[in-house]
């Protein structure tokens, strides 16, 4: 008989931040349930993918994920989950290897799951032992870094993502994730303020606020019956909160619907030195007519108006979005209204994506009337207006200082490299000591891809207009 050993579970994760924390829960609580986590790819008893369904290529995605992982050496058993999984269910269990399907709902379980997958499979071949500590929870390049190097604490701590808000109640008409991810739940300040205060204590200076629809966050409790808000925006309010933990140098929200961005969140980002001064707003069209169809709450008028309220708040603010191009019925006219909003805007990065039906949304039921090599061109628009507004954002700050909270070396330039509050990627020469720390950089040029500039001392202290 073999000698016992851990088992070895891998993790693979798909799409957004919000599965990425899930996955790094899980596999938090595999570690201290003594399983050995090893990168995805090596050899293992069980394989965790977390799907993600936001388009017809993360489905392809996902199914060639979890074939993947069923070939990872030693016949190991797949656990499926996530969005794709939790829509799809029954083509997941036909793929080679699924061994079970943990609905979105059970991921709070899902490394007790896994483990009762593993234990009816008859592979365990002894009691796991209690392991005392919880590894740290970090973000790296590329989404998932690998959880055995992170347990054992060789990467900088520089960043981490807290999840305070699952679900949406919106129901726009191309999107599935309502139907993967159910109604709007949020997390209680109470545990979200425990969690982030762990997380400063062990030397993390950023933390990523991030959820479904994370705007909402809790409006279950702050929204009267005909739909207006009472008192204070609770993610303002928490924003604020959050701020007070010692140690904390940063706070920084993720993608955030529009309609959602209230006066006093904005106030909040002008007065609070800690939250960061780059918003990425799902913007998705420019064009009236597009966005109704969407079932948007906003339209061209109001985003243009949001997007000056921020910038007379916050001069120096960093604006992402994404954007949908080639939506049922869009037209050149209504393509071209959706360049000019984000030419208007000063976007410094444009994430765009071709339209594509996903089954179960109403827009699925639409002719799907844009030829796929139209979508492409569209995109291919305005990625190139994007490396322009880059270009012009990076260039506003040649000859300034600005802080940086240094991430990693560059394999191709061999410079640190990490970002500013507002966005800017800069990149210096400096020393691998500087991982997970503020760095001070003045910049000399500014490119597409973010600023160069050279390390000046080390002090303390962030200019309003570096945060």
């Amino acid at each position: 008989m073999a000698a016992p050993r851990k088992p070895r579970v891998s993790l693979h994760t798909l799409g957004c931040k919000v599965n990425q924390y899930e996955t790094r829960e899980t596999a938090a609580e595999l570690l201290r349930m003594g399983y050995q986590v090893v990168p995805f790819g090596q050899p293992v008893d069980v394989c965790v993918v977390n799907t993600c369904s936001v388009t017809n290529e993360a489905d392809v995605k996902s199914r060639a994920a979890i074939r993947r992982a069923g070939r990872c050496g030693d016949d190991p058993l797949v656990v499926a989950t996530g969005c794709y999984a939790e829509i799809a269910p029954e083509q997941v269990r036909e793929l080679p290897g699924v061994a079970s399907v943990v609905p979105n709902g059970e991921k709070p379980r899902l490394a007790e799951l896994v483990d009762e997958t593993l234990r009816r499979s008859g592979r365990l071949l002894f009691e796991l032992p209690e392991v005392e500590s919880r590894p740290a929870l970090v973000e790296g390049e590329g989404g998932l870094v690998s959880l055995l190097q992170a347990g054992e604490g060789v990467l900088a701590r520089t960043r981490a993502v807290i999840k305070i808000q699952d679900g949406c109640n919106h129901f726009c008409s191309f999107c599935i994730i309502p139907f993967a991810r159910g109604r709007l739940r949020s997390r209680g300040a109470e545990a979200v303020l425990e969690e982030a205060a762990a997380l400063a204590a062990q030397g993390y200076q950023e933390l990523v606020l991030t959820g479904i629809c994370l705007g909402d966050y809790g409006d279950e409790k702050s929204f009267e019956r005909e739909g207006a808000r009472v008192g204070r925006d609770p993610l303002a309010l928490l924003l604020e909160e959050l701020a007070r933990i010692p140690g904390l140098r940063r706070l920084r929200m993720s993608s955030i619907d529009p309609a959602d961005v209230s006066g006093d969140l904005i106030e909040t980002i002008a007065r609070v030195p800690e939250v960061c001064a780059h918003l990425h707003l799902s913007l998705q069209a420019g064009d009236d007519e597009v966005l109704a169809r969407m079932r948007r709450r906003y339209d061209a008028g109001q985003f243009r108006e949001l997007v000056g309220r921020i910038y007379d708040a916050v001069p120096h603010a960093g604006l992402t979005c994404d954007v949908i191009v080639g939506f049922p019925g869009e037209t050149e006219a209504q393509f071209e209204e959706t360049r000019r909003l984000c030419a208007e805007a000063r976007f410094l990065k444009i994430h765009a994506f071709p339209y594509s039906p996903r089954t179960g949304t109403s827009a699925a039921r639409w002719p799907d009337d844009v030829p796929a090599g139209e979508k492409q061109r569209r995109v291919r628009e305005l990625l190139a207006l994007s490396d322009r507004l880059a270009l012009e954002f990076g260039g506003r700050y040649v000859g300034e200082e600005v802080t940086v909270l240094v991430e990693q070396r560059d394999r191709h330039s061999g410079q640190m490299s990490g970002l500013t509050g507002n966005y800017l990627r800069v990149a210096f020469d400096g020393p691998d000591a500087l991982r997970g720390r503020l760095a001070h950089v003045l910049v000399q040029s500014a490119g597409s891809e973010g600023a160069s500039g050279v390390l000046l001392e080390e002090r303390e202290g962030v200019r309003g207009s570096e945060r």
